[in-house]
């Protein structure tokens, strides 16, 4: 008898010390504070966030973006089913190198892409990641001389133009409207709706060559004045980004070696490509643009034909060419997406439903452990044991399995308390009969146990197929629930039938002891 009672002793210590050891990255990630983590090693705190227990969207606060396929942007031959499949993919992937914990995309409809993104707060950055359709071109940039060319062209039919408006008194515009606009290439960014007027206007359209466009830099600060540098670009790209196989940030240019970078690695059948490019334009500027926005401009000093180049980012951080790179080495997306619904839950609103959760939570267990210890007595303690058990395992598993913890998923640890209970009142009470009946406690417990595991098996493995179905079925927080409630009958199958029985030999095992508080 003493020997079957050590091992199963051992079974139940050796749950409780990985259990323990588990929960261990949860209370440290949870006790220290921001500062404190930025104290630590980098790969220390990501180890510990990694496995420490993960709290769903409703709980930490984040995002939650529908996004939709935009059907009249959809290239010939791809459906919108198609296109929204491909847009997870990638979205997905942007996602991952985005550093999001425990991320949740899903289908809906047929073009619609469920996003949740637990604990992000900047929105924007997250949004222009995701919906990013990231149309990467190589485009030659007109050399200085024609630049200029075209420049002065232009500003003889804005002044023109202006000399009308202001009835031909030429004392009233100035002598160059255009190109005071333009000083070495830089427009400032209060003067670009200006700008763009006037190269809106049909004169100056009739002067620019139609196999040329005007493109912008992303805007940059120099001394406190925001600026974009114009660009004359050939309107045929070079080459596209299909060619890249990958991008990666880096530091260091030889005018900066400070300034980020992002570093292009080109497929071998674009190598033979980019090196003729590059051969026939030595000396001449090659624009990379991103979604009509130039990037940068690096001269082509000599034949590439390793494939490798490199984007400059002047004044830019290393966020910014994360962010690039990012984009770049996660694909293009199909088709544009539309945003058709985003929330956003504050850390604030995610504490207080913690909070409150958590109040709910504490007074229905302690509820029922009164009832317990007052209605079973002793044998009541030993299943308020058992259920704080069942808790403590399920909260490792959690953890250890990387699940997300929701408030659908906090009620359904509430549930597993109640589950719990019910399989102790069901074996208690076959116990009571087997007592008046007239059976010894050793042999009233062992009948008991054996006539109300049937009943309680049958009942777990219900619920529990149900858990399933809403597994496979549901989405977000209803996986979430069915996640809790699978692993909490699990827990609950080892401690109201394992533990509390091993507890129950133990005691009954000891001399002198012909009896027991029921």
């Amino acid at each position: 008898m003493r020997s079957n009672l050590t091992w199963k002793f051992t079974v139940v210590i050796i749950a409780v010390g990985l259990s323990l050891w588990q929960l261990s990255y949860t209370i440290r990630n949870l006790s220290l504070t921001p500062e404190e983590k930025e104290e630590l090693p980098e790969g220390y705190v990501k180890k510990m966030g990694k496995k420490a227990l993960k709290l769903g969207l409703d709980l930490k606060g984040g995002m939650h973006i529908v996004l939709t396929v935009d059907r009249s942007k959809l290239p010939e031959g791809i459906g919108a089913k198609d296109a929204r499949d491909r847009a997870m993919e990638i979205i997905r992937n942007r996602v991952d190198q985005f550093g999001v914990a425990e991320p949740q995309i899903a289908r809906q409809g047929e073009d619609r892409i469920v996003i949740q993104l637990p604990g992000v707060v900047d929105r924007e950055r997250a949004k222009e990641i995701i919906g990013k359709t990231a149309l990467l071109e190589f485009k030659l940039v007109e050399s200085p001389d024609n630049f200029e060319g075209i420049l002065r062209n232009i500003d003889g039919i804005v002044y023109d133009y202006e000399l009308k408006q202001v009835n031909y008194d030429s004392t009233l515009i100035p002598q160059n409207p255009f190109l005071s606009l333009v000083y070495s290439r830089k427009v400032a960014e209060y003067d670009l709706p200006t700008l763009k007027k006037y190269l809106s206007l049909e004169g100056v359209k009739s002067v620019i060559p139609k196999n040329i466009e005007f493109l912008f830099s992303k805007p940059r600060k120099e001394d406190a004045m925001k600026y974009r540098t114009l660009y004359i670009l050939e309107k045929q790209a070079v080459l596209t980004g299909e060619a890249l196989v990958d991008a990666k940030m880096g530091i260091g240019t030889a005018k900066n070696p400070t300034a980020a970078r992002v570093d292009l690695t080109m497929k071998p059948e674009a190598r033979r490509k980019w090196a003729r490019i590059t051969g026939a334009n030595i000396n001449r500027q090659i624009a990379i643009v991103l979604d009509g926005v130039v990037q940068s401009a690096p001269r082509v000093i000599e034949r590439i034909a390793t494939g490798n180049s490199m984007i400059e980012m002047p004044g830019a951080d290393v966020k910014d060419a994360q962010d690039l790179a990012l984009v770049l080495r996660a694909g293009a997306l199909p088709a544009p997406l539309k945003t058709i619904e985003e929330r956003t839950v504050g850390p604030t609103l995610g504490s207080d439903s913690v909070r409150k959760s958590a109040k709910a939570m504490l007074l229905g267990t302690i509820l029922v452990l009164i009832f317990m210890a007052i209605y079973y007595r002793s044998c009541g303690l030993i299943a308020d044991f058992a259920v704080m058990l069942n808790i403590f395992f399920l909260l490792a598993l959690l953890s250890g399995l990387g699940a997300t913890l929701t408030l659908p998923g906090i009620a359904g640890i509430v549930l597993i308390i109640g589950t719990s209970v019910d399989a102790n009142v069901l074996i208690y009470e076959r116990i009571r009969e087997e007592l008046t009946a007239g059976k010894t406690v050793r042999a009233a417990i062992g009948a008991g146990y054996g006539r109300a595991f049937r009943t309680i098996l049958d009942a777990n493995v219900t619920t529990l197929l149900m858990a399933i179905v809403l597994y496979y079925f549901g989405t977000g927080p209803i996986r979430g629930f069915a996640v809790v409630l699978s692993l909490g009958i699990i827990c609950n199958f080892f401690t109201a039938i394992f533990i509390t029985r091993l507890t129950l030999d133990y005691i009954t095992s000891r001399p002198g002891v012909r009896g027991i508080a029921i």
